[in-house]
């Protein structure tokens, strides 16, 4: 991989969408096709063996990746993983998109630093129709807070790809919450950079298995995300020593 510095250098940025057909995933390419950063490789998941002959990807250098199966999203993660060939990598599900400047200020910020190698924007809910909300997701980089929870939508960040050869991919374990094993897995090994400018938009509702406004169900044992949680912490716990968990704690 090419080792200059990522801001004005004109790194091939791989944007890894997983899709399942949903009209959405219009808004989702066209906020791609628009970025202000030229150099882009879409990487198209086709995770559930769709039709996609309706969404235009004539304005994108693309690549689609079919599956003779249907994938789980973690198992789609993988497979834009494994296909992706730019020095730096996103992902964009389908019914989320991005701000046209997006990946040229989180290349800009990885120019800046010697040792990060991993940044994100800060992202704005929205409705199910796309209109915004008051929530936003803004928090600065804290490993011991991600240890605790999840605060970093999985459209925010760009990475260098030099991190996938520590390792780092998707569980297949997981199905809900594989994004936050990824990035604890990611913050093994280098820092986050936090831009604190909103340039993705994050789409509530829908049918998301982690779709709830009930903040009380994670900690719910007969819940899905409150399994799932408890699963991520079985994995998780064997690796962390107990000043790590009191630190987490606090």
């Amino acid at each position: 991989m090419s080792t200059e510095k990522a801001a004005g250098s004109g790194a091939l940025v791989s944007i890894i969408c997983r899709t399942i057909g949903r009209d959405e995933l219009t808004k989702a390419l066209a906020s791609i096709s628009t970025q202000t950063h030229s150099n882009i490789e879409l990487v198209l998941v086709n995770s559930a063996g769709k039709n996609l002959d309706q969404f235009d990807l004539s304005q994108l250098n693309d690549q689609v990746v079919n599956s003779p199966q249907q994938l789980s999203r973690s198992q789609a993660a993988n497979a834009g993983l494994d296909a992706a060939s730019g020095s730096f990598l996103m992902f964009l599900d389908d019914d989320d998109w991005i701000a046209n400047d997006h990946v040229e200020n989180l290349l800009a910020a990885l120019g800046t630093s010697i040792t990060a190698k991993a940044a994100y924007s800060s992202t704005v809910k929205t409705l199910a129709d796309g209109s915004l909300t008051d929530e936003i997701f803004e928090r600065d980089f804290d490993p011991k807070l991600l240890m605790h929870d999840n605060y970093i939508p999985i459209h925010a960040v760009l990475f260098s790809k030099e991190l996938l050869n520590n390792g780092c991919r998707f569980d297949e374990a997981f199905n809900i919450l594989e994004d936050w094993d990824f990035w604890l897995q990611l913050s093994q090994h280098t820092e986050f950079i936090h831009v604190n400018k909103v340039s993705a938009f994050y789409r509530g509702g829908g049918d998301s298995d982690t779709a709830t406004d009930d903040d009380k169900v994670k900690f719910q044992s007969e819940h899905l995300i409150g399994k799932a949680r408890a699963a991520l912490f079985s994995k998780w716990k064997e690796r962390w020593d107990g000043n790590d968990i009191n630190l987490m704690l606090g």
